[in-house]
């Protein structure tokens, strides 16, 4: 309780937790404003705002707070190594394993307040724009934002099983960035590449993406296999990347079918469904936050804290 009380104080008091909340403000207002247009017409506009602020979100707040939890955890051992803190705090009657498990809980929670405060703010955008905030809707914001919390959380645990092994804080750093960016960006266009050939393959389409020879309904067959392959794909490839799943998961929030005319019509299903529908990609981005924990935990005390 010690390390997890210190650790909480430190982590609410820093500029860069006001700073995130603030981006989470920003964040969310642009991204209510950034759907509003698609509301006017639509036969389903909670089900579009939903949707389309949930990938919003997934891709642009992620982005900014994802990597503040990586960066959070890269640096949490090390640095107070690097400062003295550590040598302190191990002083007193506690172990190193209590040390590191109420230094992560201490930054979760101040990820939570974070996240608690983005869902309100979702609530209150909602209402803003006119929409009726049912219990459906208000349950999927809170989902949604539930979610990209799981995933922040696997990554600052990620974060800190680097930092016990890189000592010098700023390398981390740039480790945890590289790490970020590599596997967030550069490894999902890799593995949805190969995804894409094999639909290709099946369809026998000798361009991507030239449905010319399609047929409405072996267009919305096409796509419903595609994103299966895109989930196979990721959770035999990119299962350590919590972003790529989460976003498997919010693709699942809605079905669509291609129509004679050339128009396509979208039926949203919620986030309950879509949470349902890929328990494997759930299950992963939970399981692999005990499992760095763990790892962490067993690197944390062979360290030489000389």
């Amino acid at each position: 309780m010690w390390g997890f009380e210190l650790e909480l104080k430190k982590s609410i008091r820093t500029k860069k937790f006001w700073l995130i909340l603030v981006l989470i403000l920003l964040i969310y207002v642009m991204a209510f404003r950034e759907v509003k247009d698609n509301l006017e017409g639509a036969s389903d506009p909670q089900g579009v705002l939903l949707t389309s602020l949930v990938g919003y979100i997934a891709v642009s707040a992620f982005l900014f707070i994802g990597v503040y939890a990586l960066m959070a955890g890269a640096t949490g051992i090390n640095s107070d190594l690097e400062n003295g803190t550590l040598r302190v705090a191990l002083s007193k009657p506690l172990g190193r394993g209590s040390y590191l498990i109420g230094k992560f809980l201490g930054q979760s929670v101040s990820i939570v307040v974070a996240m608690v405060f983005a869902t309100l703010l979702s609530f209150v955008v909602t209402k803003h724009y006119g929409l009726s905030l049912s219990g459906k809707l208000a349950l999927d914001l809170a989902l949604a934002n539930g979610l990209v919390l799981l995933a922040m959380l696997q990554l600052l645990a990620l974060g800190l099983l680097i930092s016990t092994f890189v000592r010098s804080p700023n390398t981390a750093l740039g480790l945890a960035l590289v790490l970020f960016f590599v596997t967030g960006l550069v490894a999902p266009q890799i593995v949805d590449g190969w995804a894409e050939d094999r639909a290709d393959k099946e369809f026998g389409l000798h361009e991507r993406g030239d449905f010319t020879k399609l047929s409405p309904e072996q267009r919305t067959a096409y796509r419903e296999r595609l994103g299966e392959l895109y989930r196979e794909y990721h959770l035999k490839y990119l299962f350590y990347v919590p972003q790529v799943l989460m976003l498997d998961i919010i693709s699942g929030v809605e079905t669509s079918k291609f129509n004679e005319d050339g128009t396509y019509t979208i039926e949203y299903l919620g986030l309950r469904h879509a949470i349902s529908e890929n328990p494997a990609q759930t299950g992963v981005i939970a399981a692999l936050i005990p499992v760095y924990l763990a790892l962490a935990l067993i690197r944390f005390k062979r360290m030489d804290l000389r």
